[in-house]
């Protein structure tokens, strides 16, 4: 009989994925420790400018809330970056009903979340991992998210969260008004993804974080 060997924390970073099949409900969400976590920003944090940041401190769940604005200014989104991490983060589900590509309108096919032929769109740099409404991490000890925006206008709102709250929210589907069932990427283990643009480091430029996270 042979063991099987434990995966390494940070093995799996988040990649470009297609969109799962819109009725079907997720997997089992693994209950991960959960005695709260605290935030600089408050329990509800809008960053919507260059620079604007959020310190996460504790063991729990954290919701960030995409908002993405290309009326205003459409072109490459630069995504924000988790810095100084300490400890471990986990991107374990992604919900608010939509991923931010799928249509938003019932005469105009081409008009998504990231924007429309009328207004323009935002761009993902290429082997950026498309983004839901609310995209959920967990979190074991500390870590900075900074705004880097840049061409494309965007924003997110950042909640400390609980696991009750990320469930209710991934097995929400079509039947209850929502486009499409929410993912859960978490296998309770540490070969669960870790977010892109993620690092322990805190450079100057949070926005030379690199896309393929190393930590």
């Amino acid at each position: 009989m042979t063991e099987k060997k434990a995966a390494l924390y940070g093995s799996v970073v988040d990649a470009v994925d297609r969109a799962p099949d819109p009725d079907t409900p997720p997997g089992a969400l693994p209950h991960r420790p959960d005695s709260g976590v605290t935030s600089t920003g408050g329990a509800h944090a809008v960053m919507n400018h260059r620079g604007d940041s959020v310190t996460l401190s504790g063991r729990g769940y954290v919701l960030v809330r995409w908002q993405i604005s290309p009326q205003y200014r459409p072109g490459t989104l630069v995504m924000p970056a988790w810095t100084g991490l300490r400890g471990k983060l986990f991107h374990v589900a992604s919900g608010g009903g939509r991923r931010m590509d799928d249509p938003v309108s019932a005469t105009d096919p081409a008009a998504t979340g990231m924007g429309s032929p009328s207004t323009g769109y935002a761009v993902l740099p290429p082997g950026t991992q498309q983004m839901w409404q609310n995209e959920y991490f967990h979190l074991d000890g500390t870590v900075t998210l900074t705004v880097n925006e840049r061409g494309a206008d965007y924003g997110v709102s950042v909640f400390p969260t609980t696991w009750e709250a990320v469930e209710k929210d991934v097995t929400t589907g079509p039947d209850q008004g929502a486009k499409r069932y929410g993912l859960v990427r978490d296998t309770g283990e540490d070969d669960t993804p870790v977010p892109q643009y993620l690092t322990r480091d805190t450079p100057a430029d949070p926005a030379t974080v690199a896309q393929r996270s190393r930590v």
